[in-house]
This record gives structure tokens, sequence and C-alpha cells, in this order.
């Protein structure tokens, strides 16, 4: 029973309750669908109203969250599911076909049954609309700051970019400084290097702020959490920034760029501060002040952004004006205005934009403005350009600083302005107060414009002691200093006469008149009363120059030039007055007039007498350079409170009134080199018709002394004072005039070392010199122990020459303490040391001449080696290595082997590096071997056998035990011993380390006059790559016979500029195909008087396996090739050369030579060629061919992070009829093939027609 109860109640589960379900489907058919109607419509509801917080939320640029926008995908998609089965369910309404008066029962249950089941979705997704917290968020934007938008890749700036960029990948480096002056792209170029930054993905975030000139913490602090998607609630400063500080540790790797600093700022203030994990934040600093960055904000490397070259400021310029530039009248106004934007970016775009579609007057207005230092009327300008750099004046800390910048807008445009002059306008003018002596003036002005310098208001100049001023810069200065102080720039004479029909200049402090030029008439009286500066100059520079002081020729003025007696009588209030290059003789009257005078120059003067200086009793600095004066009076002893007084290239100056230099018991510093030398011999009888040295010794505050003497024996005792702390003395003949701008410098050409020890003082000064010339001193055996044997340590720079007794430098064999000599030596020159056998002689200790810069060594005959290990591994500040003409040179370094007298032991380790050295020359050293080498190696008996060694045997001159990483410059002369350079080290010149080979960063290469160099690059040594690209900008090659080319197949030139190689008689050709393509940047191609040489470019049509035979020398502009005899072709292959602008073409004397190239050849700039034959004995043509080859001169690349900018080769313009006394031809249907072809069958026509009449 049991059993069977089991069964139905089984068989009940199976069919009773699904029956019982699908009923209900049918019973509950209204209801469910109602159900499902209401819960739709909660629905609808529930999604409107979010869709209102969606619309809300999207105009405030918010984004939508994932799971918001899932539902709203859902519920439409329930949506129409339900739409779909309430549509169907008026179908449930109709009857069946068979029974009309019944439902359709089947339909009514599938619907109520989806109904019920799409009530429950709805319900759920109901339940689901309630459970949103929010439905948006903020989404993080990248900056648009990164965005540089105009921002131009300019040549001169790349370079720049690099470093910042390898700077920021190094670990070793927190911060990082950009600075120059404002307007220059500093921000630009920030935004570039943040740009990069994010390309290459060294930083996974970047942020950039500006602080401005009056940082607000609050403000930088907003800024960068707005760019970390951070909120800042909290409300004091040091809570936000502990909150700033714990977010941007989260970064992985950050890089914060704090733009336009002007000061101070604490970082730590702000929430930047990493700690000791250096690597994992970076910070790149911008500023116009280097000072700010090096000493405020103590960053680690600092970088200048610079102004563009005048290549890249023209393209700046015209890509901006656009095609107004093509207009033929704007074109030579646009060169002039660029010019005098001065490569400021800022100042280039801002004229470039406001002269756009505008007519040539309006071009010329803004020229004529903007030489004016005015160009008020240039749209722009003052906004953009006026106002960033008045903000750099307006940050100057001192109002001394900001007069000596307005008093150097009083020099000529581009002038180097030497700071001895800002010395003596500004103490002159009073600038600074409360300081009486010079020295403590001179250090003023120096610190001055040290801090001009570092905020980049003020530029180094061409020579040391000098300053500059960009040209925008000058132009702003001029501007504030006309409007604000009432000093006045004008460009000649009739302006000055203008401006004083319109008494502008009444309430003038300042003049500044720089162009007087010839046959002009200054105004009868200079009527600006309260003048207190004066500057009245001739066209052209009389500021001094390094290399020759510009001494002005007398003939030069204009005879007819006259200067009223009443010139200078309404400027009774003038404290400085300069005048430079006029013909003022006599003097004008009006100078007793000046009486409140205390600063006079009168520079290059012809002046005559100046007995009426006398007058000036206030005066208190006296300059009369290069003035042709004949004597100095009596009357100028009148001036006792005179501090300075200055004779220097006083030529003609030949009489000193006696006691007149006596009787300026005030003065502090004494000048008279290149002048005055007829000093009266103390105790000489007679009538004293001249002054003597000994007049000087009553001089007691003298503290600057600048002399020259004829001989020793004139100096009288105790003569030089201890108090001298800024001497120039030369005694004896100079045929060269050294240049230096050391505090104390001695040049002593004496024939014996007792002139120097003869109580005059004269050792005491020399052994506090920092520079020091010795010549001749015959009876010196030891430069330290006899001259003095403290070892000269305050000493940087010692040129000795012309001794025939001195044996050793250095020599501690002798002297303990001598060990210790020369520690701040920079510079050594020795030269004709007939006798010196060794530079240093004995143990040293480890700081002798650890300071040394450069030596120069030349025409020593007995000298085999330059330093020994133990010296040369302390020379680790060496840039510069010269040694010439020495013959028995073996070694530049020389190890120390054992039972040496500095053995150093076989457990040193042998390797050397100079990391330093960027110029090594070793001319005319015939004895040759190697450089340095620690092996046991005789360079005697190699030298002995140096016939069988040429023959036999290979040594190199440079190895791998010696490096040089930063060599630049190398020339290689006169060796014969040579016959290899390097073995082996090629595969090290394209290492993904940093290269130690000593060539993979050279720049400059001659090599030259090495009969038996078989090689350069040793073809048997290809780079494990396949290829070598090398840094070589300059190669020259010359009188090397054995060499067979210039270098294997594997090198690459892609950088080199210049080449030239001549007087190779062994070389076939010269380059190889897959080398010739690498010459891209190539300018200028010289091959001169190689006999043998049959084609330039080797063409074997499989070096590169058949692909790409077209050449192109993109830049080549000068090809030259002369006295190649037996040359067929440039290149004998068939391979398309292309000349894109090539311009100057020369042959001669290559009587072989019928086409160019047996391939197609492309010269679109070229018109013109010079083609000249000639006999195979003409050895004037060979000698015109390569006047320049013999030569000793070599290129030597500037040491300089600038980019060398060569676009100006391109500009060369063709050929005229004649090029160096040579006929041009033009070429033949713009053809060199042609042209050639047709030009040797024309020679060959004369020369059988010649040889026929001669017959």
């Amino acid at each position: 029973m049991e059993i069977v109860i089991s069964i139905g109640a089984k068989l009940s589960e199976y069919t009773v309750t699904p029956i019982a379900r699908q009923l209900g489907y049918l019973f509950y058919y209204q209801s469910n669908l109602e159900n499902l109607r209401t819960q739709v419509q909660k629905l609808k509801d529930a999604k409107e109203r979010l869709e209102h917080s969606i619309d809300e939320a999207k105009r405030n640029g918010e984004e939508i969250e994932a799971d918001v926008l899932n539902w709203i995908s859902r519920v439409d998609r329930i949506s129409d599911q339900t739409l779909n089965l309430l549509t169907a369910e008026d179908q449930g309404k109709t009857r069946c076909f068979s029974a009309r008066l019944f439902p359709n029962l089947v339909q009514r249950n599938k619907l109520s049954r989806k109904a019920k089941t799409l009530a429950i979705e709805v319900g759920s997704e109901n339940q689901n609309a309630g459970g949103f917290n929010k439905v948006s968020y903020l989404p993080f934007i990248e900056s648009s700051v990164f965005d540089v938008k105009g921002y131009v890749a300019f040549q001169s700036r790349m370079s720049t970019i690099n470093q910042i960029m390898e700077a920021l990948r190094n670990p070793n480096l927190e911060m990082i400084g950009v600075y120059g002056m404002g307007g220059v792209g500093k921000t630009m170029l920030s935004k570039e290097v943040a740009k990069q930054a994010k390309e290459q993905m060294l930083f996974s975030k970047v942020i950039i702020v500006t602080v401005t000139q009056s940082p607000n913490v609050e403000n930088i602090q907003q800024e960068i959490a707005e760019q970390l998607s951070l909120k800042l609630e909290q409300k004091t400063k040091a809570a936000r920034a502990d909150r700033l500080r714990y977010r941007l540790r989260q970064e992985k790797k950050i890089l914060v760029i704090l733009d336009d600093i002007w000061e101070k700022l604490e970082l730590e203030d702000i929430g930047i501060y990493f700690g000791n994990d250096r690597n994992k934040c970076k910070i790149l600093l911008t500023s116009r002040s280097e000072d700010v960055l090096h000493n405020d904000m103590d960053v680690e490397q600092n970088f200048l952004v610079g102004v563009l070259s005048e290549r890249e400021a023209a393209n700046l310029f015209n890509s901006i004006a656009g095609d107004t530039i093509k207009n033929l009248a704007i074109q030579p106004l646009a060169s002039k205005i660029v010019n005098e934007c001065g490569g400021l970016p800022i100042a280039i775009a801002t004229v470039a934009n406001a002269l756009r579609n505008k007519s040539p007057p309006v071009w010329n207005n803004a020229l004529q403005e903007l030489r004016a230092s005015t160009p008020t009327n240039i749209r722009g300008m003052h906004v953009k350009v006026y106002s960033s750099i008045r903000m750099s004046y307006d940050s100057l800390s001192s109002e001394e600083a900001k007069s000596l910048l307005l008093l150097c807008s009083l020099f000529p445009e581009d002038a180097d302005i030497d700071i001895e002059y800002l010395l003596r306008h500004g103490a002159g003018w009073g600038l600074f107060h409360g300081i009486f002596k010079l020295e403590e003036a001179r250090n003023k002005v120096v610190t001055l414009v040290e801090d001009l310098k570092t905020r980049c208001l003020l530029l180094n100049g061409d020579f040391d002691g000098s300053v500059k001023m960009h040209d925008v810069i000058r132009d702003v200065t001029v501007s504030i200093a006309s409007r604000e102080r009432h000093m006045y720039n004008l460009s000649g004479v009739a302006e000055l006469e203008e401006c004083l029909n319109e008494t502008k200049l009444k309430d003038s402090i300042a003049v500044s008149l720089s162009e007087i030029v010839r046959n002009c008439q200054l105004p009868e009286k200079l009527i600006f009363p309260n003048a207190q500066v004066l500057f009245m100059r001739t066209v052209g520079k009389l500021f001094r120059y390094p290399l020759r002081p510009n001494f002005v020729n007398i003939n030069f003025f204009d005879r007819d030039f006259k200067a009223s007696n009443h010139l200078f009588e309404e400027l009774k209030k003038l404290r400085v007055l300069e005048l430079s290059g006029l013909c003022l003789k006599p003097l004008p009257s009006s100078f007793s007039f000046l009486r409140n005078l205390r600063t006079l120059c009168l520079w290059y003067c012809d002046i005559g007498e100046v007995a009426m200086l006398g007058e000036l009793k206030n005066l208190k600095i006296l300059d009369l350079t290069g003035s042709n004066i004949e004597e100095l009076p009596k009357e100028i002893g009148q001036l006792t409170r005179l501090l300075l007084l200055d004779l220097k290239y006083c030529f003609e100056l030949k009489v000193i009134q006696p006691t007149t230099i006596s009787s300026l018991t005030s003065l502090q510093e004494l000048n008279m080199k290149g002048s005055f030398t007829n000093w009266k011999e103390v105790g000489r009888n007679g009538d004293r018709s001249n002054a003597s040295l000994i007049e000087l010794k009553s001089l007691h505050l003298l503290t600057s002394l600048h002399l020259d003497l004829p001989s020793a024996n004139i100096l009288p005792k105790e003569f030089f004072s201890e108090k001298l702390e800024r001497y120039d003395i030369r005694i004896g003949e100079f045929d060269v005039m050294y240049v230096d701008f050391a505090i104390s410098r001695m040049s002593l050409n004496l024939y014996k070392k007792r002139d120097v020890f003869n109580e005059s003082g004269l050792e005491n000064l020399l052994k506090r010199s920092e520079v020091l010339y010795l010549i001749g001193l015959q009876d010196l055996n030891n430069v330290v122990r006899e001259l003095d044997v403290e070892g000269f340590p305050q000493l940087k720079h010692l040129h000795f020459e012309h001794n025939h007794g001195i044996q050793y430098i250095v020599n501690s064999m002798e002297d303990d303490h001598t060990r210790a000599a020369f520690v701040s030596l920079e510079v050594l020159n020795i030269e004709c040391l007939n006798n010196l056998e060794k530079i240093c002689h004995g143990k040293l200790a480890e700081n002798c001449f650890g300071k040394l810069r450069e030596i120069e060594v030349g025409s020593c005959g007995k000298l085999k080696n330059l330093f020994p290990f133990s010296v040369a591994e302390g020379l680790l500040q060496l840039e510069k290595i010269e040694v010439r003409r020495c013959e028995m040179m073996e070694e530049i370094i020389i190890y120390e082997r054992e039972g040496d007298s500095q053995n150093i032991g076989h457990e040193t380790v042998r390797n050397i590096q100079f990391p330093q050295l960027h110029t090594l020359k070793l001319c005319h050293l015939p004895k040759l071997i190697q450089f340095y080498s620690p092996e046991n190696t005789n360079c005697g008996n190699i030298q002995r056998k140096s016939e069988e060694l040429v023959s036999n045997f290979t040594m190199s001159l440079f190895n791998k035990e010696v490096t040089f990483p930063k060599l630049q410059n190398l020339t290689l002369r006169g060796s014969p011993t040579l016959n290899e350079l390097w073995h082996g080290l090629s595969e090290d010149l394209l290492g993904d380390e940093e290269p130690a080979c000593l060539f993979s960063g050279l720049k400059a290469l001659t090599v030259s006059e090495l009969p038996n160099l078989i090689h350069i690059w040793d073809e048997k040594h290809r780079h494990t790559n396949g290829s070598a690209s090398l840094n070589l900008m300059s190669l020259f090659v010359s009188k090397c016979n054995g060499l067979k080319n210039l270098a294997p197949s594997w090198i690459s030139f892609q950088n080199l500029i210049f080449l030239r190689v001549s007087k190779c008689n062994e070389m076939v050709n010269l380059l190889t195909l897959s080398t010739a393509k690498s010459l891209t940047q190539l300018r200028t191609m010289s091959v001169v008087g190689c006999k043998s040489m049959t084609e330039i470019i080797e063409d074997k049509g499989n070096e590169l396996g058949g692909h790409d035979d077209r050449i192109v020398f993109d830049h080549l502009v000068f090809l030259e090739l002369h006295g190649l005899l037996s040359l067929t072709s440039f290149c004998s292959g068939k391979s398309t050369v292309g000349f894109p602008k090539l311009k100057h073409v020369s042959f001669v004397r290559c009587p072989r030579l019928r086409s160019f190239s047996h391939g197609v050849v492309s010269t679109p700039q070229l018109h013109k060629i010079v083609l000249l034959h000639g006999e195979q004995g003409d050895d004037e043509l060979y000698n015109s061919g390569g006047e320049f080859i013999d030569s000793d001169e070599d290129m030597d690349w500037p040491v300089t992070d600038k980019e060398l900018n060569f676009d100006a080769l391109d500009d060369f313009s063709d050929f005229s009829d004649e090029y160096n006394g040579k006929p041009v031809e033009e070429l033949m249907n713009g053809d060199i093939n042609t042209t050639l072809s047709q030009l040797w069958e024309r020679n060959q026509i004369g020369l059988a027609l010649q040889q026929l009449f001669t017959e």
C-alpha cells in the first residue's frame, strides 16, 4: 500500500504540479500583465530620474560610471522586450479559427509566462536603480600645456634638449635647471622636454606649473593637485603640503617642471620632497637667473638656452611673415630687421606677426624704430617683449645693479664693454657708496656684473674681462634710461643738434654720442647743465681686442675737425667724461670749467699738450690710453686726489717731468704698459730731464702697477712693495704681446738669474705671480729650487723658453720639498729648452700638476717623454696636449719600470685615462713610437731598428691601455716611424655603453707627413655590427704615401663637413661606394696632388648587393680636384650621383679626366666650373692647385655644447669670370659630363695643333 501511495505521489509530482502551473499562467494572465505594466512604469520613472542626473553630469564635463551605463543598456533591452510582449498581447484577445468564441489559451499561457519572468527581471532592475551612490566622476584630463603650439625644432636647441633628456635619465640627478634671458624660449623648450619625456615613457606623470615673479604657494599647490586629480581640502599650507607630498609619492615616477622661478622657492613648503628616493622624482626648474638655480635652489646641472643662429632667426621670421617676404622691396629690409631682433624668438615672432601683409613703408618704419630702440608702434612689442625684459630689470635687488646696467646701455650696440671701463665710469659717477679703494670698487663691479650675467641681462664678451648686451636687452634698457633716468643715446651730431634745439637734453643726466663721423662739426656749446656723464666717440670700435690692441692711427682723424673752446662751458656738474678717437689738438679751453669732473678718459685721441688737465683738482681717474701725448707735464702733479693714472699704449710718450708722478700722493693704480720706458737711472750724473723709478717708491697707497722696463739694472733697491696686489711687470724685449688677464703677471727676458735677485723686490713679486713668462736665464738649472723653494703655489701659467742649461723643470731628487711644486698650475708652455731631459725628475706629490689644463712643448731636443705614469695618472683636468719638434721624443707617457727611480710596482693598474682631454697634437716627432705603453718595450732598441720595424713589424701609436673619452681634436704630423695609429680598436666605435675608444667622439682629425702609415682604419678589424659611424666633422690627410684609400667600406662619415686629402701618391681611390653614401653633411671636398688616384669613388657594382645605386651629396658646395694626373673620373660606375647644392667645382691639372661619371649626374645649382689642363711638367700649375696643402694649420673644433651652424656655406654665390686667376667655363647644356668631354676634346685639338706648328 505504501508503495502504491509513493508511486501515486511521484505521478502527481510529474503530472499534476506542471498542469497546475500551466493552469496558473492562464488563471493569472491579467494580473501578470498588470504587474508587468506597473513594474515597467516604475523602471521608466527610475530611468528618467537617472538620465536627468546623467545629463547634468555631462553638462559639467563629467564621465558616466560604467555600471550606470550598463544599467541603462539593460533597461533599454528589457523595455524593448516588454514592448514586444505587450504588442503580442493583443493577439491573445483573438479567437481560434476553429472556435472563435473561445480565447487562444496557448497564446495566453505563453504571454503570461513571459510577463511573469519579465516582471521579476524589471523588479530586480528597479531595486538596482536605487543602489547607485553616484552616476558620474570627473575624468583626468591630460594637461594641454604639453601641446607645444608653434614649437620649432631649431638645430641650435637640439643638443640642449638631448642633454636635458640624458640628465633626466641619470639616476644620480634629482634637479635640473634651464636658464636664459626673457623671451629666449625656456618655457617652450621645457614643454617640449615634457612632451618627449611622456612619449619616451620616462615618467608615469609629468606636471608643469608656472611660478611667476610673485609666487603664491597655495596657487602652486592647487595647480599641482589639479594635475594629479587631487582635492586639497586642507586649509593650512603645511597640511596641504603633507597631503600633496603623500600623493606625489604614490606615483611610480614623476617629473615636476616649475617654470619661471625668480627667487629661492622652498619646495618642501609646497609639498615637493622625496627624501633619498632621488630616482623616483625629477624636478626641472626654469629661470632667467643661473644664480637662482645654482645658489638658491642647489640645482645640480644647469643648461643655458641661447639665442637663435642667424639662419634659424631668418627662417623663423620668414615662416611667420609668410608671402609678404616674397616682395623684392621687402627682402633686404627683412634681413636687417631680423638682425635687430638679435636671435630672440619672442622679438622675432612679435615683429614678424606685426609686419605680415604690410607694405614696404611700414617695414621701413619698423626698421627705423628698432634701430632707434623705440619700437613703440610695432604691434605687440611693448606687451610681449618689453614687459618681459622689464620684469628682469625690475627684479634687480639693488639700485647699483640697475644703474650699472643702464650705464652699459650707453655703450655702442654690440660693443665689447671692458669691465675696467665700467669701474672707471661707475666710480666717477659715484655708484659705489662707501667704497674708497679702487680694488674694492673693482670687486663690487665684478660682483654686479656676475649677477647681471647670471640673470642673462649681460652676456660674455668676445674676450676675457669684457661683457656684451643683447640687442633687445639693450633696446629695453635704452628705453628705460631715457624715459625714467634722462639718460640718452644719440646716433650722431645731427640728432644732437636737434635735441639741443628742442631743449630735450636740458634735464639729461647722461648723454652718449657714439657716431661722430668725419667732416662733422660739433655745436659751439653743449647745453645740458644737469649732465653728470658724457660719452663722445667716433664711428668704429675703440675697445680692447685681446690678440692685438686696437692702436688708432692718428692720421685717421679729420684735421679739419675743430672743437670749440666753449664746448664744455655749460657742463659744470659733469662727473664722467669719455672722449674716444677724437682730434682735440689743442684741448678746448673749456676743460677748465669741468671742476666737478671725477673721471676723464681720452682714449686714442690726438690731444697734444695736457697741462690744462692739472686744473681739474677733483679728478680721481685719468685715462689717456692710446693717445699721442709726448710729455706728461708737471701740472699733472697737481692732481693730488688722483687714484688712477692710465698711460698704456701711449707710444709717443718720451718725457715725464721729474716729481710729476711722486706728487700724485693718493695714487692707487698706475698703468704704463706698452708706454714710457725712458726712466732716468738712479745715481746718474747731470740734470734730470726725466722721471726716475725711485719716484714710485713715494706712492705709499699704490696697489696696482703695470710697467715695462728695458732692463732690470735700472730698478732701485726695494722698489717693489709688498702692498702691490695687482701687477704686470715686463722686463726686457718681447716680440709677442702675451694675452691673459691675470691679477699678477711677470714677464722676464733676462740673461742671468742674478738679475732677479737684485734687492729690488722682484724676487718676491715673482713668487706671488699667477702668470710667469721666463726667457733666457741661462745660468738657471732648477726652476723651483732657485726661484721659489715653495714651489710657486699661486702660479697658474708658466711660459719658459730659450734656456740652454736647465735639465728638469721639477727635480725632487735634489730637494724633497719640491715634490709639491706647481699645485695651482693650469698652463705650462716650454719652448727651446735645449738641455731639458725631463719635466719631472724624482717622485712628486699627488697634487703636483693636478690642476694642469694645457701643456705645450716645442723644440726641446733632448726630451724623450712628457710625463711619467705616476704624474700622468693625476692629470685629471688636462684638456690639451701639444708636442712639436722634439727630435728625441719616443713616448708621451712613460711607464716607470723595475730599476727606474720612480718604479710604481707591478701591482699598480697600468691603464690610464685623460677624462677631460679634448685636443691632442703630436707634430714632427721623428722618433715617436707610442703614446703610452705599460709593457716592457725598449723604445731605444725599437728606434735603432726603425727600418726593420717599418718593414716587418706593426706597432700602434695608441692602444687600449690609454683612453680619451672627450677627445675632439687629434693632429698627427711628421712622425715617419708610425705605420698604424690604433690596432683592433675599431670594434669599440659603436658600443652600447659609453665608448672607451679614444676616437669615438673625435670631431677633427689631421694626419700628415706619415709616409709609412699603412691605414687609418684597418680593414681587417671590421666592426662587429658590420659598420661604424664616426662623429668626425673635419678630416685632413696629407703626404701619407702608404695609404691606398681613405677608409674601408664599413666606415661611415655621416657628420663630416670638411674633407681635404693631398699628396698621398699611392692612393688609387678615395672612397668606397658605401662610405661615399654616408657623406650627406659634407660641405667641402678637396683632393690635391695624389698622382696615382684614378677615381674618387670606387664603384665595384656589387659592394652594396646591387641595391640603391644612387649617391647624393646633399650639402656639398665646394669640390676641388687638383693635380690628379691619373684621374679618369669622379665615379667610374654607373651610379647616379646627385649634388643638389654644388656651386663651386674646380679641375686643375687632371689631364686624363674626360668625364665626371659614367652614370647620371645632377647639379641643379652648378652653372660654371674651373677647368685648367696643364703639361705634366707644369709645376707652377701644381703649386697653384695645392698652395694651402703644405700648411701646418689644423682645424681645431671648438669645445662647446652649442650646435655649430654651417648653413652659411650654402649661400656662397657662383663663380665670376675668374677664380683665383683661373678662367671659368660655362656649363654646357647644364651637364658636367658633356662640359668635361667637350672641353677635353678642345684641349686635345689645341695640343695637337701646338705640336704640329712646333714641328
